[in-house]
């Protein structure tokens, strides 16, 4: 019963509930630099720490602001293919 009831009533909110944690999930920063540090060697750095890494510790502004804009869209990029792929579209009425 739950499969054919209540699954599809929930499924554009499992599918919200699923892209939000997948764009959390391209922002991890804090989780790996507490624990590694980034290291051993660069084994464990996310692109969001390098990007950081970039702009902060090495001062270099223009590479990661350029380095922020491709994150932005490879981030919308991958919303917006979750999104259409996985959400059923509408027949016009």
């Amino acid at each position: 019963m739950f499969r054919h009831i209540e699954l599809p009533r929930l499924r554009l909110v499992l599918l919200i509930a699923i892209l939000l944690r997948l764009m959390d999930s391209l922002m991890i920063y804090a989780e790996a630099y507490v624990v590694t540090r980034g290291g051993p060697g660069v084994s464990t750095t996310f692109l969001s720490h390098e990007l950081i890494q970039t702009a902060t510790i090495e001062f270099d502004l223009g590479q990661g602001g350029a380095m922020s804009i491709i994150y932005l869209a490879l981030v919308v990029v991958i919303s917006w293919l979750f999104f259409n792929l996985i959400v059923p579209r509408r027949a016009a009425p």
